[in-house]
Order: C-alpha cells, then sequence, then structure tokens
C-alpha cells in the first residue's frame, strides 16, 4: 500500500510509513539462503556500547570504549562485505584531516603555540569510521536496529525514573557502578556524572545509570521519543520516555525532542501538527503544576548569566572564539592549533568565562576557519546526504552541531552516524564510486515482522 507520509526510507525506497499499521508477518522460506545474521548483531553491538557502556573507557587513558568496538565491527563488517566506503565522504575526510594537520603545523611553527599531537590523532581515528557506510542488504535492516534502540531505551527510562522514585523514597543517590574499577569508567572530572536538582537539594538528576550525565540521558531520551514517533505503535512508550526525561531536569533534551517535533510536524502536515500542540500544552500545563516545572522554568533564562551551564554550553564558547580570533588574522586562519580552546585560556578566555565548546567554535579556534569548513562540509554530508531519515538527520544536527561538546565525543559522533551515514544509500551512479572490502555478503533476507519496502516520495 502506498503510504501518504514517510520518513525513513533508503534511496527511493521507504522502510515503513510514519503512522504504518501493525505489519504482517513475514516468513522466511525454507528454501531461501540462510541470512546472515552476524552483521545486525555487529550493529546491534555497537548500539549497546553507545548507551549501556557508553561511561566505559579503555583502561589507561581516557577513550571511550566505543572506539576500539566501532573498529571491530568496521573489520567485521568488512570481511563479510557488508560495508563499503563512500568516496565523497572519504575525499572529504581526507581533505579535512590534511588541513587540520598543515594548519596545526603552521600554528606552532609560526605562532610558537605547542601541537598536541594526540588531539590531532583522536581527531582522525574518531572520524575514519564515518567514511563508511553499509552494504544495501544490511541497510534495509534500519528499523530492526530503531527498534532494538529502542528496547533499551525501555530499560534506560525505567532506571531514571527509578533513580527519581528511590530518593524521594529516602535513598540518598550514589554512584551505582562505583564497585567496578575506577580505570574502567570515565572520570568524574572530566563529566557531572549526576548533581543536585538546585544547590543543597539532596535529590539528584537521572542518569540512568549508565549515561556520563543527566544531558547525555536526556538527549538519547528524546531521541526515542522521536524515534517512537516514526516507527509507530506502542504509545506507552512515549509516556515512558517523557516521563524518563523529566527526571533528567536537563533543557538540551527537551531542545531536542522540540526540534524533532517540529520537523515532523512539517513533514506530516497541518492535522498531526494541530494534535501533537494540543498534546504538548497540556503536558506543559501539567507539568507546570509539579515543582519540576518550576525548576525547568527557572533555567529558560540562564543562557544570560556568566557562569551557568546554559551560558557555558550556548554563548561562552562562541563568545570566546569570536572575540579571540577577530583580534588575531593568523588564528582565524589557521587556528591555535589541535586541544589549545581547552589549553590556552589566557588566549580564548582571559577573563576565565567557563565554556563547553561545540563542535563549530572549537573546529575554529582550533584549526581557524578554512580547514573548519572543509570539516564541517566533511560531517554535514555524513548527517544530511542519502541518509534513512530526514527527520533524524536533522535532529543528529541539532546534537552534533548545537547541543553536545562533540567533537571528540565518540559516543555523540557515533550515534550521530548510526542514525543518519551508517544506512545512507549509494548515488544512482555510485558503483565505481565505492570500495568494498571482503566476500559478497550473504543474503540479509527478511526477519518475521518486519515490513516490506514500499516506494514513497519524501
Amino acid at each position: 500500500m502506498h503510504a501518504r507520509h514517510c520518513d525513513v526510507h533508503t534511496g527511493s525506497a521507504a522502510l515503513f510509513p510514519d503512522a504504518p499499521p501493525r505489519p504482517k508477518e513475514h516468513v522466511v522460506s525454507s528454501e531461501a539462503a540462510v541470512p546472515d545474521r552476524a552483521p545486525l548483531a555487529c550493529v546491534q553491538l555497537l548500539v549497546v556500547t553507545l548507551v549501556v557502556f557508553q561511561r566505559f573507557i579503555v583502561p589507561g587513558s581516557a577513550i571511550s570504549i566505543a572506539v576500539p568496538v566501532v573498529f571491530i565491527v568496521l573489520i567485521v563488517l568488512a570481511v563479510r562485505g557488508h560495508i563499503v566506503a563512500d568516496l565523497t565522504r572519504t575525499g572529504l575526510y581526507l581533505a579535512a584531516m590534511t588541513a587540520c594537520a598543515l594548519v596545526s603545523l603552521l600554528s606552532s611553527t609560526g605562532a610558537g603555540v605547542e601541537l598536541s599531537l594526540n588531539s590531532l590523532l583522536l581527531l582522525a581515528v574518531v572520524y575514519f569510521p564515518c567514511c563508511w557506510r553499509l552494504a544495501p542488504a544490511l541497510r534495509s535492516r534500519f528499523p530492526e536496529v530503531l527498534r532494538f534502540f529502542q528496547h533499551l531505551m525501555v530499560a534506560v527510562a525505567v532506571a531514571c525514573i527509578g533513580q527519581w522514585a528511590a530518593q524521594l523514597a529516602g535513598w540518598r543517590y550514589h554512584d551505582l557502578l562505583d564497585f567496578l574499577p575506577s580505570q574502567w569508567l570515565a572520570s568524574t572530572v572530566d563529566f557531572n556524572l549526576s548533581y543536585p536538582l538546585y544547590y543543597g537539594s539532596s535529590i539528584y538528576k537521572s542518569n540512568g545509570i549508565v549515561f556520563l550525565e543527566p544531558s547525555f540521558a536526556s538527549q538519547f531520551l528524546a531521541l526515542a521519543v522521536i524515534v517512537q514517533l516514526l516507527l509507530g505503535g506502542a504509545r506507552w512508550r512515549l509516556v515512558l520516555f517523557g516521563g524518563a526525561l523529566l527526571t533528567t531536569l536537563s533543557g538540551t533534551g527537551i531542545l531536542l525532542l522540540m526540534v524533532g517535533l517540529a520537523v515532523l510536524a512539517l513533514r506530516r502536515g497541518g492535522r498531526w501538527a494541530a494534535r501533537t500542540v494540543v498534546a504538548i500544552t497540556v503536558v506543559v500545563v501539567a507539568v507546570s503544576a509539579t515543582p519540576v516545572g518550576s525548576l525547568i522554568g527557572d533555567r529558560s533564562t540562564e543562557s544570560a548569566q556568566e557562569g551557568s551551564s546554559g551560558n557555558a554550553r550556548f554563548v561562552a564558547p562562541y563568545d570566546n572564539v569570536v572575540t579571540a580570533v577577530s583580534g588575531d588574522a593568523r588564528a582565524l586562519l589557521v587556528g591555535r592549533g589541535a586541544g589549545s580552546v581547552d589549553r590556552d585560556g589566557d588566549f580564548f578566555s582571559p577573563r576565565g568565562v567557563p565554556a563547553n565548546y561545540a563542535a563549530v567554535p572549537k573546529l575554529v579556534g582550533e584549526y581557524g576557519l578554512p580547514a573548519a569548513l572543509v570539516f564541517l562540509t566533511f560531517v554535514l554530508t555524513m548527517l544530511l546526504r542519502r541518509i534513512p531519515s530526514i527527520t533524524l538527520g536533522v535532529v543528529s544536527c541539532m546534537l552534533y552541531f548545537v547541543l553536545s561538546s562533540s567533537l571528540l565525543e565518540p559516543q555523540i559522533v557515533y550515534l550521530c552516524w548510526l542514525l543518519t551515514g551508517l544506512f545512507s544509500a549509494a548515488a544512482p551512479s555510485s558503483t565505481p564510486k565505492q570500495w568494498a572490502l571482503g566476500r559478497t555478503p550473504r543474503p540479509a533476507g527478511r526477519v518475521r515482522g518486519s515490513a516490506p519496502a514500499t516506494s514513497s516520495s519524501l
């Protein structure tokens, strides 16, 4: 049946409509080739790593465990012939890394700024996987990957609400993973694992136990709401995810959710938008009548307050970098070197204003405007070119560019890649413009409960 609205697609073929009926079961014939389940399991391993093992690092370093895991996944998929290198993205990646390396060398030799080779190498390593995308047989399994993500997020939502309820019942917050060796987990100096609702409060914001910060939990929960709206059905999950989102008391998740709903409203039309506005109004009125509403309201204006978390995320990084490079033409052209925005406080923040540098100001400050533009072109190509869902593409852009200090955070980089570029479609004439590794893939097959692809215009 032709779907009127569609968001998730591969090329010109829709994987499922925006509000589908329950799909009919499709059973693989016993005579058909046995599908290779290992590639899908690899992608699911990546999802588990980004959600459940988000706080884990490579022992003896500060590098997220997601980095070695994603390379293992790439190797397995390459050996089985289920992944190809996108030539456009690979070319842009090489151009971006070459530009960043050259300007770092120029800034270190000309301006006498210390070069952080570790930061430059980490940038190259973290973004190398983003050059790759799945072969068509596995790309068609995107809805299954989203459903798997939703199953994990149900558990996370229950954990968030459980943390909140337990504290109201008298439990004193502490990290439930503190029994693990400290060298396995990301430092609480680098991340605010959790913190009180307000100064002096005995109630801490929920982080779902497994997330680096309450803000990370809120962003993933907001994504879960958007994904559930794309998948359709199981409306109870929307209530669960929304309730868990409120326990994080983080504005970034709410902003991400609003962006996703706005994109869906534009794509689905006036009737859907009107119903959504009514639902949001009811929720806002209900939450406003609770202490949570007042706490959220108090935070809505904090971006204007220097030193607040909102200011450090949305104002100070841009103000610091623009002020610094506008008075130094060399810094504008070649930056101050890899890792400099965090080390060179005298240059970027002489007044000591705290800032959590998002990708754009960090790139401009460290590598200069020209190199930053090349790198941003590479990232935008990954996030928006021939992706399976326009909605998830826009939401990923919001998450990557605005709501997180994402440049060297593999958890966010790989989540955005997973939702966009990893499942992107090949260009119609891309046969000679991709490099496939490994043997010819075994047929992916169709599993029980999965809907067939249907054609739909975007």
